[in-house]
C-alpha cells in the first residue's frame, strides 16, 4: 500500500480525536485571549545632543581655541560611546527610572503593595524599552496596561531626560566656573605684581624693550604655559565628571606632566648655565639689565596670556551656568496608541490552532504505531511498556517527595 494512502487512513482513522482535539483548544485560545489583560505601547523619537553640543556641560567650555580638546573630554568621559549610547544609558539609570515612576504614579496603577524605589524600577524596568538606530535617533518604547499611561510614560522619560541634561549643563558649569574664578583671582593679583615690576624696572634701568628674537621666543614660552593653564583646568572639568581611573583623565595627568617636562627642558636647556625661555635664547648671554629684563618680560606675558585664555573660558563657563535651554530636538512625542499591542489574539488562536492540529495527528500515528507492534511485535510493545511503567514510577515518587517536603 502506497505510504501516502497509510497516512491518509490513519487521519481519517482518528479524525475525531483529532477534530475535537484542535477545536477544544483552539476554543480555550479564544477564551484566554479575551481574558488576558489588555496592554498597549506608546513610542517617543527624540535626537540626542550632538558632538558639538554639551552633553555634560563642559564640552562648550573648552570651546574656541580648545575645540579639539572638548571633544576628546566627552570622548574621555563616555569612553567610545555615541550620544546616542550615552542617551540609552542615562535613560536606564535608576535615578531617571526613579523620578519617571513617582512622576506617573506607577505604584497606583499597578497595585503595588509597600511600593519601594526597586520595586518601581523594577516595574518600570519590564514596561520600557530604549533602542538607537543606526542614523542615531533614540526610540523610547512603553508598554503599559492602559493607553494613557504609556504614552505618559514614554513623554516623562523625554521630560526627566531634558531635566537631567539641563542640570547637568548647569551644575557642571557651575563647577567650571568656580574652578576658574579661583584661579583667575590668583593669576590677577600675581599679573598686577608682574606688570607693575615691569614698569618700575624700566623707568629705573630706561629700558624700553628686549630684542625681537628673545621677545619672540618669551611670547611662545608664554603661550605654552597658558596652553598648559588650559589644560589643568580641562583635568578638573574631566575630574568633576569622572574618576581618577577613567582613562582620558588618566591620559590628560600624563599629558599635563609631560607638558610641564618640556617646559622643565626649556627652562633648563641643555648648557649649564641653562636657556631662560628656551628656544635658543640663554639669558646668559644677554647684558645683565637686559637679561633682568627679559625675565621680568618673561613673567609678565605668562600671567598675562594665562589669564586672558582662562578668562575666555571663564565666560564660556558663566553662559554655561546660565543657560537653561532644551538639550534635546524631540523628533515624535508619544500619543495614545489606538490599537493593544497585547494580546495578539490573531496570533494565539493561530498558533494554538496550528500547534493542536499537529499535536492531534501525531498522537494518533504514535496510537497507530503501538496498536500495529501490539499485534505483530510483542516483545518490542511489552518493551514500550515498561519504558512507560518506569516513567509513571519516577513521576508519583517525585509527588511523593515534593508532598513529604512540605
Amino acid at each position: 500500500m502506497n505510504r501516502l494512502v497509510k497516512y491518509l487512513s490513519v487521519i481519517i482513522k482518528w479524525h475525531r480525536l483529532i477534530f475535537w482535539n484542535t477545536l477544544v483548544f483552539t476554543a480555550l485560545a479564544v477564551v484566554v485571549s479575551f481574558i488576558l489583560s489588555p496592554r498597549y505601547t506608546a513610542t517617543a523619537q527624540l535626537l540626542p545632543p550632538s558632538d558639538d553640543g554639551d552633553i555634560f556641560g563642559i564640552t562648550s567650555l573648552l570651546g574656541g581655541g580648545a575645540s579639539s580638546g572638548l571633544s576628546k573630554l566627552k570622548a574621555g568621559l563616555t569612553g567610545s560611546s555615541t550620544g546616542s549610547d550615552l542617551t540609552i544609558g542615562i535613560l536606564n539609570s535608576r535615578t531617571v527610572m526613579q523620578h519617571v515612576a513617582e512622576r506617573c504614579s506607577i505604584a497606583s496603577h499597578y497595585r503595588i503593595r509597600k511600593p519601594t524605589p526597586e520595586k518601581l524600577v523594577r516595574q518600570l524596568g519590564d514596561m520600557a524599552k530604549f533602542a538607537a538606530s543606526d542614523e542615531g535617533i533614540v526610540k523610547i518604547t512603553v508598554e503599559a496596561n492602559s493607553r494613557l499611561l504609556a504614552a505618559q510614560l514614554a513623554n516623562a522619560f523625554v521630560a526627566e531626560l531634558d531635566s537631567f541634561l539641563r542640570y547637568s549643563n548647569i551644575s557642571r558649569g557651575h563647577n567650571m566656573r568656580v574652578f576658574i574664578e579661583k584661579r583667575l583671582g590668583q593669576l590677577d593679583t600675581s599679573l598686577a605684581v608682574a606688570s607693575e615690576s615691569l614698569k618700575a624696572f624700566q623707568e629705573v634701568n630706561k629700558v624700553a624693550s628686549v630684542d625681537d628674537e628673545t621677545k619672540a621666543s618669551i611670547d611662545a614660552y608664554a603661550k605654552m604655559q597658558s596652553e598648559l593653564s588650559v589644560k589643568e583646568a580641562e583635568y578638573e572639568a574631566a575630574r568633576s565628571g569622572a574618576s581618577d581611573e577613567n582613562p582620558y583623565v588618566d591620559n590628560l595627568r600624563r599629558e599635563i606632566e609631560a607638558s610641564r617636562d618640556e617646559l622643565r627642558k626649556l627652562e633648563q636647556g641643555g648648557g649649564a648655565d641653562g636657556f631662560g625661555v628656551g628656544y635658543g635664547v640663554s639669558f646668559a648671554r644677554l647684558p645683565g639689565v637686559a637679561a633682568q629684563f627679559a625675565r621680568r618680560y618673561q613673567d609678565f606675558k605668562i600671567q598675562e596670556e594665562s589669564y586672558a585664555t582662562l578668562y575666555q573660558q571663564y565666560e564660556y563657563a558663566r553662559v554655561l551656568e546660565a543657560r537653561d535651554a532644551p538639550a534635546l530636538t524631540v523628533l515624535d512625542y508619544a500619543v495614545p496608541p489606538e490599537r493593544r499591542s497585547f494580546p495578539r489574539r490573531t496570533v494565539i488562536v493561530g498558533a494554538v490552532l496550528l500547534f493542536s492540529l499537529i499535536a492531534g495527528i501525531g498522537f494518533a500515528f504514535v496510537a497507530e504505531y503501538f496498536a500495529v507492534i501490539k499485534t505483530t511485535r510483542p516483545e518490542e510493545y511489552q518493551g514500550w511498556r515498561g519504558v512507560a511503567d518506569e516513567l509513571v514510577s519516577l513521576v508519583r515518587g517525585g509527588r511523593l517527595a515534593s508532598a513529604r517536603k512540605r
